[in-house]
């Protein structure tokens, strides 16, 4: 009986610290976005500045937190393929990169594991 109400306040001090940490991204994602809009509205000002890529940006955050707008970059990338599939074969070759880390690391794993059992039956 007491491991159900443990793990019924254990579960509910989880969702509380989930909905907490959605909260400061929500938060953070907003702020960022604010922040590169203000860089683009100044680059617009400053003709050396790019504008561009600092509204690129602060849309990004944005839609990040917005469902709506979300759905409205969405919909604009499948009206225009070009932007798609260049969006695609970045997501692509992220992918792959992160893929690439994730194999050299546990290649890495397995060959240090290896060494130290060498060392312990040498020792042994």
């Amino acid at each position: 009986m007491t491991t159900r109400r443990s793990s019924r306040a254990s579960a509910s001090e989880s969702r509380t610290e989930r909905q907490t940490k959605q909260k400061h991204r929500k938060i953070w994602n907003i702020a960022l976005g604010v922040f590169f809009f203000i860089l683009g509205v100044i680059g617009i000002l400053i003709p050396v500045m790019p504008q561009l890529v600092f509204f690129f940006l602060s849309l990004v955050f944005f839609s990040r937190v917005s469902p709506r707008l979300r759905r409205a970059v969405r919909r604009w990338r499948q009206r225009h393929p070009k932007v798609e599939n260049a969006y695609r074969n970045w997501r692509r070759k992220s992918r792959e990169k992160r893929l690439e880390l994730i194999r050299r690391a546990r290649k890495m794993r397995h060959d240090i594991q290896e060494k130290v059992e060498e060392l312990t039956q040498k020792g042994a």
